[in-house]
């Protein structure tokens, strides 16, 4: 009887055991998925999880994009970002998060010379009414959105969470970074969750969990600029990697034959004079993708290869404005 029991005790404890590690485990056929999307940061969000029924990971990357929605957005008034738009020279408390972004611009901004400047907002504001009016704005109001331009004014304070500004006028636009750390933040989180197989889409920035389903890379193509059907110029191959493209074919406008597009050149508040239609970046943070995308097509052709060849852990495939692909050495290992 004795043997019995004790032989009923360690089944009862096995199957235990295996209910809990099927608990535990999010995958339940190498066939299922599960696929949510989001208006959020200006740009539908797509995240596709594969190998799992369970939809409570994917609805938490939702809920995740909300909160910094909320935190990073320019148009939402009570957002850490509009606040410190609005307040003039008074300090603003905001989040950790908000302070982490910001450090992260201000090395961006110091390593580039002042090339990449996310308080280049007031004269994106003046060009975004320029593109909807098609009326170039003067010469008199550029020169004023540039004056108000220059990260090095605004001050950080970490252990306050604290932040201020030497002069009023000065205004922040993190677009250009903060799809990049938000793709970044829902890998983290579905990789904590167990998700082995995933595919996050932020606009121009995606960024992957593993493989497909089938042990294959996932492929990303790179739309050709200014194509009307959506046609791909070049298929990447991407294992765990993140892949961002940025583009002066997004958003622009036309006066007299000249394309005035939205990547501005902070010291001069004009659109940039580059040869470049877009700068596709592979690395394995997307916000590092979003920061060299954005650089490289203010660089041009020339200076991006040069900056990406001393970049660790960073590939490029560049389309020049004579629709022309430019591959960084290491990049044809994703081709």
């Amino acid at each position: 009887m004795k043997h019995s029991n004790h032989h009923r005790l360690l089944i009862c404890l096995a199957l235990t055991v295996a209910l809990i590690l099927e608990g535990c485990s999010l995958y339940t056929s190498p066939n299922a998925q599960v696929t949510v999307s989001g208006f959020y940061f200006d740009t539908l969000v797509n995240i596709t999880i594969y190998g799992t029924n369970d939809r409570s990971p994917a609805d938490e990357c939702l809920e995740i994009c909300s909160y910094y929605d909320g935190l990073l957005s320019m148009t939402v008034e009570s957002s850490d970002i509009s606040r410190i738009n609005n307040a003039g020279i008074e300090p603003v408390k905001v989040s950790v998060e908000t302070i982490d972004l910001l450090e992260y611009a201000y090395r961006c901004y110091e390593s580039s010379d002042g090339l990449l400047d996310i308080s280049v907002a007031p004269a994106s504001r003046l060009w975004m009414t320029a593109r909807e009016s098609k009326k170039l704005p003067d010469n008199d109001s550029i020169s004023d959105a540039v004056s108000l331009t220059g990260l090095n004014r605004l001050n950080i304070d970490r252990e306050r969470s604290v932040v201020s500004k030497d002069i009023p006028g000065l205004s922040l636009d993190v677009g250009a970074l903060g799809k990049g750390y938000v793709a970044d933040r829902l890998k983290e989180m579905l990789v904590s969750k167990g998700v082995k197989s995933a595919v996050i889409s932020l606009g121009g920035n995606i960024i992957t969990i593993g493989n497909r389903p089938d042990g294959t890379p996932f492929k990303i193509g790179i739309k050709q600029p200014f194509s009307d059907n959506g046609s791909v110029a070049a298929t990447l191959n991407i294992s765990g990697m993140s892949v961002v493209t940025s583009g002066i074919y997004e958003r622009y406008f036309i006066v007299d034959d000249k394309l005035y597009h939205h990547i501005l050149t902070p010291q001069t508040g004009m659109p940039a004079d580059t040869d470049l239609s877009s700068a596709t970046i592979i690395s394995s943070s997307s916000l590092d993708g979003d920061a060299l995308s954005t650089r490289c097509l203010l660089l041009g052709l020339d200076d991006s290869m040069t900056l990406i060849k001393n970049t660790p852990d960073a590939e490029a495939v560049f389309i020049t404005r004579d629709n022309k692909l430019h591959y960084t050495e290491g990049a044809d290992k994703y081709l």
